[in-house]
């Protein structure tokens, strides 16, 4: 298993769609008071991926390492799954 932090911090991962999924998780893992500053901006910034080929939204990624999958595309919170970055590809800000 690869960690959120390892993914965001791989200058490798240089497409624009692992790129743009770095650039989120990198926000999604700021401390709460932060991204409670920066709501604003980052309000209207979505991150979905496919995963077992499935598509997700992704909500957020976790100290531990994983990123949080939610089925439902609207979602704005919680999640259905938690899996290890690696396994997710296909990254993008549409569904």
């Amino acid at each position: 298993m690869i960690h959120v932090d390892d993914f965001v911090d791989d200058y490798t991962k240089s497409s624009r769609p692992e790129r743009y999924a770095r650039w989120w998780l990198h926000h999604a893992r700021l401390s709460g008071v932060l991204k409670g500053q920066f709501r604003e901006f980052l309000k209207d910034a979505k991150l979905f991926c496919d995963y077992k080929e499935k598509r997700y939204r992704v909500i957020g990624a976790s100290r531990l390492g994983d990123v949080w999958l939610a089925e439902n595309f609207n979602r704005p919170t919680g999640y259905d799954l938690r899996v290890d970055v690696d396994s997710c590809s296909n990254w993008g800000d549409k569904p």
